[in-house]
């Protein structure tokens, strides 16, 4: 939700600081990710602006399609965070905090759940080792099966975890909108999944979120669907 020069324009000072020290694990994830929040539509965050009441509440979503830690496959599992930040986490703002905890999905076995944590707590580098960097408080993780759900035309996207986690949106569309086309932003200024992919917009349908310290309605709010592929 983050380089000097040019680059730092659309990442945060926070953000440039590695995470860990020495050789980092072969890793990759390659898949799809998307957040409901409390902030109208669109999302301020992904023109790295602050959020529109100056703090967020959010659930993000994490669907790998292909994956690997080590000879550890992560194929198939899924990452859901609950949490909320205050400040402007673009900008380097010293007063920017951000507190989460992190369901794991319960569908991969213990090699598997431990390599996801240690990818998305910002242990092992890569953009989330940049993204994690933000984190001020990683309050609990747990672990439960992750079930995701999105359209191949990106019309809708979905997740459920349990009884606690039911979170999606429709893709936006509006009276001057083709409905057969998506509106799509390129060269996000502040991409939460890191440079180079393209957010579609959706309006919120679902934001049933329990296990933080809230269960936040924001049904017709803001959400947005990015894919991402990463590496150390």
């Amino acid at each position: 939700m983050c380089t000097t020069s040019a680059a730092s324009q659309s990442t945060p000072a926070a953000v440039r600081a590695g995470t860990s020290d020495g050789p980092l694990p072969d890793w990759h994830l390659r898949g799809e990710w998307f957040d409901v929040c409390s902030c109208a539509l669109p999302c301020p965050c992904t023109f790295a602006q602050a959020p529109t009441h100056g703090d967020c509440l959010f659930t993000l979503v994490w669907q790998v399609h292909e994956g690997h830690f080590g000879d550890v496959s992560l194929d198939g599992l899924g990452v859901v965070a609950l949490g909320e930040f205050a400040g402007n986490m673009w900008v380097g703002d010293p007063e920017a905090t951000m507190k989460v905890m992190l369901y794991i999905d319960a569908k991969g076995d213990r090699a598997q759940r431990d390599a996801l944590e240690q990818i998305f707590a910002g242990h092992v580098g890569g953009w989330p080792g940049q993204f994690g960097s933000l984190i001020s408080e990683l309050r609990e993780v747990r672990h439960a099966p992750v079930h995701f759900d999105a359209a191949e035309d990106l019309s809708y996207w979905r997740a459920r975890v349990d009884d606690k986690v039911s979170v999606g949106a429709t893709a936006l569309t509006g009276p001057t909108a083709d409905p057969s086309r998506r509106v799509q932003l390129v060269n996000a200024p502040g991409s939460e999944v890191g440079p180079g992919q393209i957010a579609t917009w959706g309006v919120v349908e679902s934001d049933r979120a329990e296990g933080f310290d809230f269960s936040h309605e924001y049904r017709g709010g803001s959400s947005k669907h990015f894919p991402f592929d990463w590496r150390p």
